[in-house]
């Protein structure tokens, strides 16, 4: 059951976050149990994957990324044209306030008309999505 349609997208640093049992997403894990509709973009996976393999080496980095690819619970979207187009247009309408990752995880948010859930505060300038920073 769907908890009142919200939908979320969560970048990459809240898959690592839901990697690690960190606290701060308790609320989330919750709400993910009770049905609410979770994604993330294909490059998030390998923006996940260059950052654990850079602190932590290739079979954690790999562990972590086949972990998050085939959780059940989230939907992992390729970027097709219409999500490309999107997220250029938010890329050239924040320059060099977001990153290109960042864009297409907004773009997504955009489309599927879902909170875009992040630690990273800069992410707020995006006015097009309800942008929601976890602490």
């Amino acid at each position: 059951m769907r908890r009142g349609g919200v939908k979320r997208v969560l970048d990459t640093s809240v898959l690592m976050l839901l990697l690690k049992g960190d606290v701060r997403v308790k609320k989330l894990v919750e709400e993910i149990s009770q049905g609410v509709k979770v994604y993330t973009a294909s490059t998030n996976l390998a923006e996940l994957y260059y950052k654990v393999e850079e602190k932590l080496g290739r079979q954690s980095a790999l562990t972590w990324f086949y972990r998050v690819a085939r959780a059940r619970e989230l939907e992992v979207v390729s970027v097709d044209l219409e999500l490309a187009r999107i997220a250029g247009e938010l890329k050239a309408r924040y320059r060099g306030a977001i990153s290109l990752a960042d864009a297409i995880a907004a773009a997504l948010a955009y489309r599927e008309k879902a909170r875009l859930t992040t630690t990273d505060k800069d992410l707020k300038v995006v006015k097009e999505v309800a942008v929601e920073v976890i602490k």
